[in-house]
């Protein structure tokens, strides 16, 4: 569901979300993706990486082997900004990035087509597109709605982004998802200890977590899912032409399927 009449933005919500990204819960989020982004991505070829998410391109970076690591964000109120930028409009030409990670980007912005659509038309042919976002079905996606109207925190406030929607609008912009990964099966309510009790907690596995557990079996109701898309080598199609309700609904654009060369999507 897109709801813009709830969604602020990043540009207005960024030091409050980049607050949110240091709590327990946040924190417990994004480990989780720096393991898979370290056991699964960080040997992607090529020389460039762009960052455009709720943390430091610092941290994220570390998990990658691009040598020019940049991040872009649409306000100064994050941590470790290379440049501030609309994030629909990036300063950028096309097919010039190696690897793009979109981390929780499209979920908290007013426009998640749009900011799709741009991430899409910098990275390179063959490159690669790393998509996290916030699992509507997961224990903080169905927890925001009740506390969404109880409290106004901007982290309670994104959309709630299906996957086979964005599966949808990756097909229609040229991309074949490679792999789409599930994590951090937690409830919010689990994690209101200190920092230290959690890193104390991450480094004593004596027997598999719960975490552990869910991923052994690909169950797919974690808090957030990652999609891994590719770029096909060849002619795309601008954004401008892209029919987003249509492509909301499974239906590709007549137009559009001949221009990707690609099927129409199954789901």
């Amino acid at each position: 569901m897109l709801d813009k009449r709830s969604i602020k933005g990043l540009a207005s919500t960024a030091k409050d979300l980049d607050q949110w990204a240091k709590t327990d819960f946040a924190s417990y989020i994004l480990r989780e993706e720096q393991r898979i982004f370290s056991e699964k991505y960080a040997s992607l070829p090529g020389y460039r990486f762009m960052h455009l998410g709720l943390t430091s391109d610092k941290d994220v970076g570390q998990s990658f082997s691009q040598i020019h690591r940049f991040n872009i964000q649409s306000s100064n109120g994050f941590t470790g900004v290379s440049a501030i930028s609309d994030l629909s409009e990036l300063p950028l030409p096309s097919d010039v990035v190696d690897v793009v990670l979109l981390q929780h980007t499209l979920e908290f912005s007013v426009s998640p087509q749009s900011v799709l659509a741009e991430a899409c038309r910098v990275v390179a042919p063959g490159g690669h597109l790393l998509i996290c976002v916030m699992n509507p079905m997961g224990p903080l996606g169905l927890t925001k709605l009740p506390l969404q109207f109880l409290r106004s925190y901007p982290w309670y406030q994104f959309h709630s982004l299906r996957a086979g929607r964005l599966l949808d609008w990756l097909s229609l912009l040229n991309f074949e998802v490679a792999e789409i990964n599930h994590g951090a099966y937690r409830w919010p309510f689990r994690y209101h200890s200190s920092e230290k009790n959690l890193e104390a907690e991450s480094n004593q596995r004596p027997k598999k977590t719960w975490d552990q557990f869910c991923q052994s079996i690909t169950f797919p109701l974690g808090n957030f899912y990652m999609i891994h898309g590719v770029k096909r080598v060849g002619r795309g199609i601008a954004s401008s032409s892209l029919n987003w309700k249509s492509a909301a609904r499974g239906h590709i654009p007549r137009s559009a399927s001949h221009s990707i060369g690609s099927k129409k999507s199954k789901r």
